[in-house]
């Protein structure tokens, strides 16, 4: 009988070294539920971005392992939705069309063309982004762009779902009506989701639970509890007991270990 414990995302003795000795990502071990979100925070270079990038299979090379489901990741058998810093979108392709590629890609190509359009409009809705359909990404703004990136990587129904600050080209207002957006999609299609932030809010705001990566590769990163911030109306977080003392307790461990 297989140990659901085991379901998910499970990452052992997981090390990347781009030289010789020279670590850009220390040992790494998590397990994240099926259907789980965590998010990370962490001081620059301290790995996050190589975290994302070897769980996509957009690494030569790394020690360690990465399972899903009990079976290596593989992204031939894994769909996997990733939303890099850059966003990743086809300067040559409209908006529309960067949507529709990578849902042809994906599995879900064997729905009619009708149904991959409703789609396609529909996630544009959901971001709020309609009007830019026809638009090429090189014309529009970062914070147009992360939100078109999001669409494309919800539309195609990843089972792993892999976030590199997705939001750190928009203003507050806009960041927070895009958090709520998020979380709104992601409860309707629960992906196995990975969001790297630089926010403490937003950490706290979006993950089950919240991973604090050291600024020394030498260290194991820290773990923190946040379902009981989690769990509540997202309107209800911000102004809650609980979150201002995890805000606390996250920015004690970052004091410690960055």
């Amino acid at each position: 009988m297989s140990n659901s414990r085991n379901k998910g995302l499970v990452i052992k003795d997981l090390k990347v070294e781009y030289k010789v000795g020279q670590l850009a990502l220390g040992q790494m071990d998590l397990s994240l539920p099926e259907h789980g979100i965590y998010t990370i925070i962490g001081p620059s270079g301290s790995g996050k971005s190589t975290l994302l990038r070897a769980i996509a299979g957009l690494l030569p090379s790394y020690m360690g392992q990465i399972f899903f489901n009990e079976k290596s990741v593989n992204v031939k058998e894994t769909l996997i939705g990733l939303v890099p810093q850059n966003y990743g979108l086809l300067p040559w392709k409209t908006v529309h069309d960067n949507i529709q590629i990578a849902m042809k890609i994906s599995h879900t190509a064997s729905i009619s063309k009708q149904e991959r359009e409703n789609q396609i409009n529909q996630w544009l809705s959901s971001m709020g982004i309609s009007d830019l359909a026809d638009r090429y990404p090189l014309s529009l703004s970062g914070g147009q762009q992360q939100r078109v990136a999001i669409a494309r990587a919800f539309a195609i129904l990843p089972t792993i779902l892999l976030l590199d600050e997705p939001f750190s080209a928009l203003d507050a207002i806009t960041r927070e009506t895009l958090q709520i957006l998020f979380l709104d999609n992601w409860l309707a299609h629960p992906a196995t989701t990975l969001f790297v932030t630089h926010d403490v809010e937003e950490a706290i705001l979006l993950g089950q639970k919240i991973i604090v990566m050291p600024s020394n590769k030498e260290e194991t990163p820290e773990m923190i509890d946040n379902e009981l911030v989690f769990q509540m109306k997202h309107e209800d977080k911000r102004d809650s007991v609980d979150f201002f003392e995890q805000t606390k307790r996250i920015r004690k461990v970052m004091q410690e270990i960055w």
